[in-house]
């Protein structure tokens, strides 16, 4: 996170207005506001290949896939964040303020780690992402090593955890049916013969 969240509280209106008063990607947690850091280059193109790969594997099928801008919210909450990519399968279910979508179905999100936000990704966000009762796999992707951390969903409560390291191998979401390889994740940040940062 780039700042810490304001002191004093709002609504979920008034940081939709605020939000689409800015460039800036801001997300709303607890009546606070929290602008989020600026994202490297890596970080662009791994949500790009991970979005890319997705919306090709889904193609002709009743899911979609959203980057980079989409709200995404729990049920009942006003709790509010942009993942990097999202899915939701069959008709979102999403509330419209002042023109700007919540979605309150995804199936599946993902978040490209950074130093600034890994904290803030494996711990506040992913505590009211575990309170979508869509939510089937929460992906964490690191950006300075070919590492994806995979949560998924086993019935209301557990979840499932598993680490993919590494170039060879991929990342399966059987609640999509679908794949992503380690390789294509990580083309034009990592190659096979250089070693992670």
């Amino acid at each position: 996170m780039a700042t810490h969240p304001q002191t004093a509280t709002i609504s979920l209106e008034d940081f939709i207005a605020a939000a689409e008063a800015t460039h800036e990607r801001l997300e709303f947690v607890d009546g606070q506001i929290v602008a989020m850091a600026g994202a490297s280059l890596e970080h662009g193109l791994i949500s790009q290949k991970i979005a890319f790969s997705l919306g090709l594997q889904l193609r002709g099928r009743a899911c979609s896939v959203v980057s980079q801008g989409t709200l995404v919210a729990a049920p009942g909450s006003d709790d509010s964040y942009l993942p990097d990519v999202a899915v939701f399968c069959g008709a979102p279910q999403r509330e419209r303020i002042r023109g700007t979508d919540l979605l309150r179905n995804p199936v599946v999100l993902v978040e490209v780690l950074s130093r600034s936000t890994a904290d803030y990704d494996h711990g506040r966000k992913w505590f009211s992402y575990r309170q979508i009762p869509a939510l089937q796999d929460y992906l964490l992707v690191a950006q300075d090593q070919p590492r994806v951390e995979r949560y998924t969903r086993h019935g209301e409560h557990f979840w499932h955890y598993n680490e993919t390291l590494g170039l060879i191998g991929e990342v399966r979401l059987e609640s999509l049916n679908v794949s992503l390889s380690m390789a294509e994740i990580y083309e034009g940040v990592f190659t096979a013969d250089q070693p992670s940062a």
